[in-house]
C-alpha cells in the first residue's frame, strides 16, 4: 500500500511523534529501533473509555506487547492486565498493576505458575481443562485458600476471525467444548478449594466490522444465562475476550467503536438483560487495538537491487525482528522516512522489503509502493506496537538486535 500524505499525518503514531522528534532517530541510527508513543496508547484507551459503556471493564492483553516502560505507563491509566505466565504476571506486578487487576490465562500453565498466582491473590485463574481445575483444587487446600476461577469456553459459533490465531470454532488447544460442561460443573461439586466465579470466552481477533463484535458479545452473554438458569450458578464475572482490530491497509475501515458503543449500551439496558447483568463485571481483554497504532520499526536500507523486473531493497533488520509477515502473511505499511524527512521529490516505486536471514521468507512486504528507496534510507514499519519484537526470533543467525524506545511527551 501507499501512503499519501494526509494519511501519514492522520496516522495515530504521527498525530502523537512530530517528524522532528524521529529526525534525531533517523541521524543517529545505529541498529534497528521500535520506537512507541504512550500519547498513541493513551488515544485508544480514552477511544474504548469514552465509547464502550462503563460496565465493560478494559484489560490489556499484555501478549501483545510487554515493554517495560509501555506496561509502566498502561497501568497509570488504571485499566487491568491480562496474563499468560509467571513471566507476564511478574512483570505486571513488576510496573505497578495491584494484583486485583490481574488475570491469569492459558491452556498450558504450570504448577509453579499456579502456585504464584494463588499465592499472589490474583483476580482470577482462567481455566481451560478440568484436569487444571484439579490441579489448582489441590494447590489451593495446600496454601488454605479457595481461588477464583473462570471456566474458559469454545462455543458452537464463530465471531468472524480469518486467521487461526486465537482459536473459536472447532478443534482448539484452548478452552473446554461446550459440549463438556455438563462434566465439568458435576465434577466442581467435589472441589471445595476452587470457586467458579464467571465464563470466559475468547474466539475471535483483528476484526474491524463492529456487528461482528457486537453479535459475538451478545452470543457469549446469553450462553453465560442459560448456563446460570440450567445449572443453579451465579456469576460475577463475563470475560468477553477480545478481537478489536486495526487496519494495516488502505482497503480496511478503522472499527467504529462507536456504534459498537451504542451497540452494546443498548443491548445491557434491555429490562431481562440490565437485570440479569446487574452484579456482574463485563471484561474486554484487548492487546493490538491497545498497542498496534503506538510502535514504529526503523530500519536502514543496506542495498537495492532488481530481480526479474522487481525492485528489491535489503534491510538491516527483518523477521527475525518482526516475525508476522512470515508467521501469518500480515503486511505492514511501510513509508520511506528518509525520503519525507528531506521532503524528497521522488517518483513512487514498489518494493520487495527484504532483511539480511538466509531464507526467502525473510520479506517485510513483496509489494511496498513507497518515494524511491536508496541505500542509507531509513524506512519505517508502522503499527508496530503490538505482536512486533515480543513475538520475534532475535536470536536467528545471531543477528543485529533491535532496541526499544518508549516515548512519554
Amino acid at each position: 500500500m501507499i501512503l499519501t500524505k494526509k494519511d501519514f499525518f492522520s496516522h495515530p503514531f504521527f498525530k502523537s511523534v512530530k517528524l522532528n522528534r524521529l529526525s534525531r532517530f533517523v541521524e543517529n541510527y545505529r541498529t534497528p529501533v521500535f520506537i512507541y508513543s504512550a500519547e498513541a496508547v493513551l488515544r485508544q484507551i480514552n477511544l474504548f473509555k469514552k465509547n464502550i459503556p462503563g460496565k465493560f471493564k478494559l484489560f490489556y492483553a499484555q501478549k501483545s506487547n510487554p515493554n517495560p516502560s509501555l506496561l509502566r505507563f498502561i497501568n497509570t491509566t488504571g485499566i487491568g492486565c491480562d496474563t499468560a505466565s509467571l513471566g507476564e504476571i511478574k512483570s505486571a506486578i513488576k510496573e505497578g498493576f495491584s494484583k486485583d487487576r490481574i488475570m491469569f490465562t492459558g491452556p498450558g500453565k504450570t504448577e509453579k505458575e499456579l502456585s504464584y498466582a494463588i499465592s499472589n491473590n490474583l483476580l482470577s485463574i482462567n481455566v481451560e481443562s478440568f484436569h487444571e481445575i484439579e490441579i489448582i483444587n489441590r494447590i489451593a487446600k495446600r496454601k488454605e485458600r479457595i481461588q477464583d476461577i473462570m471456566l474458559r469456553i469454545n462455543p458452537a459459533f464463530e465471531a468472524g476471525e480469518t486467521t487461526k490465531i486465537i482459536g473459536g470454532k472447532g478443534t482448539s488447544k484452548f478452552g473446554i467444548d461446550y459440549e463438556q460442561i455438563p462434566e465439568v460443573i458435576s465434577g466442581l461439586k467435589n472441589l471445595q478449594n476452587v470457586n467458579l466465579c464467571g465464563i470466559h470466552i475468547f474466539n475471535s481477533s483483528g476484526i474491524l466490522d463492529y456487528r461482528k463484535i457486537l453479535k459475538n458479545t451478545k452470543d457469549v452473554i446469553r450462553i453465560t444465562i442459560e448456563l446460570e438458569e440450567k445449572f443453579n450458578l451465579n456469576f460475577k464475572r463475563i470475560d468477553l475476550g477480545g478481537g478489536f482490530g486495526i487496519p494495516y491497509s488502505k482497503a480496511e475501515k478503522e472499527l467504529d467503536i462507536k456504534k459498537l458503543g451504542n451497540g452494546l449500551k443498548k443491548f445491557i439496558n434491555k429490562k431481562e438483560i440490565r437485570e440479569r447483568l446487574k452484579n456482574k463485571e463485563l471484561v474486554f481483554e484487548l492487546g493490538r487495538y491497545i498497542s498496534a497504532y503506538s510502535g514504529v520499526y526503523l530500519t536502514k536500507v543496506l542495498y537495492t537491487k532488481k530481480s526479474c523486473g522487481k525492485n528489491i531493497a535489503i534491510i538491516d533488520g527483518g523477521i527475525h525482528h518482526l516475525l508476522r509477515p512470515a508467521l501469518i502473511g500480515q503486511s505492514f505499511p511501510v513509508i520511506n522516512l528518509s525520503a519525507i524527512l528531506q521532503n524528497r521529490k521522488s517518483l513512487t516505486r514498489s518494493y520487495l522489503i527484504a532483511g539480511p536471514l538466509c531464507t526467502s521468507l525473510d520479506e517485510i512486504d513483496s509489494d511496498a509502493l513507497m518515494n524511491e528507496v536508496t541505500p542509507g534510507d531509513i524506512l519505517a514499519v508502522l503499527n508496530c506496537g503490538a505482536y512486533g519484537y515480543t513475538e520475534s526470533m532475535p536470536l536467528f543467525l545471531t543477528q543485529i538486535k533491535s532496541t526499544e524506545y518508549f516515548m512519554n511527551k
